[in-house]
């Protein structure tokens, strides 16, 4: 089974390129919604990771963007699975963004004390996530972005998610856009040089979901070979 996860304020429905892709390959594929059934007001990215796990077999191969690629990290750490493929991935802790500081991170303290859910602005999805996508394709795909709960952004930009590469013992592959500007091809390789793991780099930004075909093929080389 290959199990898709998405990142923050994301859908499972957006990793529907990928499952049409790996199905018509005779795959088995399950796309996450993160969010379903949790109350975003009490929702820690701990909650997150568990509702992942409890779905993943051994034989599975997980494959996570952004936030689902560090859900990713910590499904490896925590057990047994084929292999997984982290794509423009968050950093675990001691690995930091590069163009997100601390008071990216204290801004979302006032909504976290009031226990509000959050959707970025559309100028800073366009800044960090949409770069190199046209002004037209990058609102329709802000329209489709939900509500997040506010500690795990919190969570993520603090940079308090911490994985013990000891314990990962599946080939792990990270994939880096050249032009993505929220979680970086340098910051990517940092990633997968902590785990001694495979990377690859592709043309795109952070939204992925664009131009999607040739990463889909290098995950399907990669799996092939598992």
């Amino acid at each position: 089974m290959l199990l898709f996860v998405h990142g923050v304020n994301a859908h499972a429905s957006e990793w529907e390129p990928f499952v049409n892709y790996f199905s018509e390959k005779n795959y088995s594929c399950k796309a996450i919604n993160l969010r379903d059934g949790l109350d975003l007001r009490k929702t820690h990215f701990r909650d997150y990771v568990d509702k992942v796990k409890a779905m993943t077999n051994p034989e599975d191969i997980l494959i996570g963007h952004s936030m689902g690629g560090l859900i990713v990290q910590k499904i490896a750490e925590e057990t047994t699975i084929k292999g997984g493929i982290a794509i423009c991935s968050a950093p675990p802790k001691g690995i930091k963004f590069r163009n997100v500081n601390l008071s990216t991170g204290l801004r979302y303290l006032p909504n976290i004390i009031m226990k509000k859910s959050f959707k970025p602005p559309y100028a800073l999805c366009k800044k960090l996530f949409y770069n190199s996508v046209d002004e037209k394709k990058a609102k329709m795909l802000y329209e489709k972005l939900g509500e997040e709960s506010n500690t795990v952004i919190f969570e993520l930009f603090m940079n308090k998610i911490a994985v013990d590469e000891t314990k990962v013992n599946c080939p792990l592959l990270f994939i880096a856009t050249k032009n993505d500007r929220s979680c970086t091809p340098e910051m990517v390789q940092e990633i997968a040089n902590k785990y001694d793991s495979k990377y690859e780099v592709y043309k795109g930004c952070h939204e992925i979901f664009v131009n999607w075909q040739d990463i889909a093929d290098g995950i399907l080389n990669f799996i092939t070979r598992l």
